[in-house]
């Protein structure tokens, strides 16, 4: 079992989540067994989230990022980690950073979202901010379509991790566990 002692994990949920759902216990326990720090903020409001309020909160969360710091967003948490990272002064990186079910584009199914993604990302920037970079998505997500996540990837030339019938990798679909996220973070 890897020692992650020197890291500092971070997963940012997405829309209508909050820090039990899903996977998220699952791999913060996990983590924290490898003797990592692991931090699972609630995000206000996140069944009508506004892009700014999620800012503000991980801004006082995260005043400070470096080498030893992973982020893992899911679904709406990734476009949110991706503008805090941005926000962040230049030449400041991270250890990592991993995406699941990421989107940066509107969605057709939640147009309530569409304030997350009105301005574009800077991928060139995002991919100096980390060596690091992964992306995990389905071949059959509802929510976001796989194409989107893989249009993501590209742009950030990220690792790939496809996961066949992982749908949104939500808990009600299957996922209070996620051992291939937690493989792909222990070789960070």
């Amino acid at each position: 079992m890897p020692d992650l002692s020197s890291r500092q994990y971070v997963i940012v949920h997405g829309y209508l989540a909050n820090p039990d759902a899903h996977w998220f216990p699952w791999l913060k326990e996990q983590l924290e067994q490898r003797g990592a720090t692991v931090t699972v903020p609630a995000l206000p409001s996140s069944q009508a989230p506004e892009p700014a309020a999620w800012a503000e909160a991980l801004d006082t969360l995260l005043p400070h990022l470096n080498s030893q710091t992973v982020l893992i967003g899911h679904s709406l948490g990734c476009v949110t980690l991706l503008r805090h990272l941005m926000s962040r002064p230049k030449g400041e990186t991270v250890g990592g950073y991993v995406l699941v079910s990421g989107f940066d584009k509107p969605l057709q199914t939640l147009p309530e979202l569409d304030a997350f993604t009105a301005s574009p990302l800077d991928y060139e920037d995002l991919q100096r901010r980390s060596a690091f970079r992964a992306s995990v998505f389905s071949d059959n997500d509802q929510i976001v379509d796989p194409r989107q996540s893989q249009a993501l990837a590209a742009s950030l030339h990220t690792t790939t991790l496809k996961v066949p019938g992982g749908g949104h990798f939500l808990g009600r679909e299957g996922h209070e566990q996620f051992p291939q996220l937690l493989d792909l973070l222990t070789h960070v």
